[in-house]
């Protein structure tokens, strides 16, 4: 059940108040110090503020700069892992899709994706038991049901899709989301409710083992101040850089294994296409084409990566990998390296293991140490609420003797992000999009800009 409850007031969530915030991170204490402002440690600061935690946040760029805005932007439930076999993963993505498309309405919407088929009944037959698969383990799921597409139907809907040894398709459904957008929002939530955050702001040094307090030594990135937060427990939750902030400590923490993800940006006069497409790939990945606006967004690789993590790179190999992609699947466009408009490059913070760096499974881990000192790695986007929940349910059992107690259970499933607060989304855009026009003689696209972005803040 969906709880429209109202939002706490902690204040404006602007300049002002992160400069009011880093005051209270140097004179108060706190429940729960976060290292890492993406999605992960948002969700985790959203949880434990609505719990009743006292919480502080700190980022050392800005919120959402590093992985959590380089993604795919999809909140999926991954039909690669139902490849391979991780059933547990898929079914909890899937669950996860369905509460964000209520959670945070205007960010997470639903999305036709189509899959072409270039061999023999046998590869049909293998995607369409994946896709039944798909559908059985979204049995709440709001969205439809997968379909087959014969060559004909197929090329009706994209007609620059190689024809030759086109056996036919599948149509299912997704979601796409704005990840930056998402992962501000969930960081603007926790703050409403009393989680105390502040972008640019590292930290330099992590002394755990002290009763009740730990500390956190952080430097303000832009101005040189340096302060303490003073919290029971504290979570790393930084990513691809938790081995970095695991020097800070005598704890070894887990191994990451950081893999890049690269997009390339095209017009949609060069590369147009009319939904979401999932094109197999010659070393059996899926790259997904993506319509947004007038552009066309394509990826990802997914190469292991060991350069600085601070500048990762769009390589040539990356762009040669996409473009014989692109090329193979629709031989007319001809694309080539003058075409790209744009493009990013992520990591994925996947924990270690051996082999191929599309087979690592995209579970999270959880380490919790004796002194109070907890991390979180790996994941995926579509799951990072369940993960905060995971973990902030582990630290209250295992740092019970730290914590005062008196929190509540967890309601990030139930409780909509800031501005997502509205049973109906259609409704709401339609009945918006009236008054804007007539009051403020906006574009049709700029007010489904304003409202997708914003939501029910779409005014403020």
């Amino acid at each position: 059940m969906l709880r429209l409850k109202p939002r706490s007031s902690s204040g404006n969530f602007s300049p002002k108040s992160r400069k009011n915030n880093l005051k209270k991170m140097k004179k108060e204490e706190f429940d729960l110090a976060v290292i890492g402002g993406g999605i992960t440690g948002a969700a985790i600061a959203r949880d434990a503020a609505m719990r009743g935690m006292k919480v502080a946040l700190i980022e050392k760029a800005d919120f959402a700069s590093g992985t959590s805005s380089k993604s795919s932007k999809l909140i999926h439930g991954g039909l690669r892992y139902l490849k391979q076999l991780d059933i547990g993963l898929v079914k909890e993505s899937l669950s996860e899709r369905e509460k964000l498309l209520h959670l945070a309405p205007n960010l997470v919407h639903s999305a036709p994706f189509l899959i072409p088929i270039y061999s023999g009944w046998k590869k049909r037959l293998e995607m369409h038991i994946g896709l039944f698969g798909y559908d059985l383990l979204a049995s709440d799921s709001s969205l439809g049901r997968h379909r087959n597409l014969s060559p004909e139907e197929l090329l009706h809907e994209e007609p620059l899709l190689r024809k030759e040894n086109l056996s036919g398709g599948f149509i299912y459904y997704d979601c796409l989301v704005n990840d930056a957008r998402l992962t501000l929002v969930t960081v603007k939530s926790a703050h409403e409710h009393g989680a105390v955050v502040a972008n640019y702001t590292q930290a330099i040094g992590i002394d755990t083992g002290k009763e009740p307090f730990n500390a956190v030594k952080f430097r303000e990135v832009m101005k040189g101040k340096e302060g303490v937060i003073r919290a029971r427990v504290v979570v790393v939750a930084a990513g691809p850089w938790t081995g970095e902030l695991f020097k800070l400590h005598s704890e070894s923490g887990p191994t990451i294994r950081p893999t890049k993800g690269v997009h390339l940006v095209f017009p949609e006069s060069r590369l147009k296409v009319n939904q979401v497409l999932a094109v197999p790939t010659t070393d059996k990945r899926l790259i997904f084409v993506v319509p947004l606006e007038q552009f066309t967004y394509v990826g990802t690789t997914d190469t292991d990566y060991t350069d600085s993590l601070d500048k990762i790179l769009v390589e040539a190999a990356d762009v040669d990998y996409l473009l014989d992609v692109l090329n193979h699947c629709f031989p007319s466009v001809n694309l080539g390296r003058d075409d790209i408009v744009s493009s990013w490059a992520g990591l994925r913070p996947l924990i270690m293991e051996e082999g191929d760096p599309s087979k690592v499974s995209r579970d999270h881990y959880i380490g919790l140490y004796d002194e109070g000192l907890a991390v979180i790695a790996g994941g995926k986007l579509t799951t990072h609420r369940t993960m905060a929940e995971n973990l902030i349910d582990q630290v209250l059992e295992r740092y019970a003797h730290r914590l005062e107690g008196g929190f509540q259970t967890c309601t990030t499933d139930e409780v909509p992000l800031t501005g997502g607060e509205m049973m109906d989304f259609p409704s709401y855009l339609r009945a918006q999009s009236l008054g804007l026009k007539g009051r403020w003689g906006l574009s049709s696209t700029s007010i489904e800009h304003l409202i997708h972005s914003y939501g029910r803040n779409h005014m403020d």
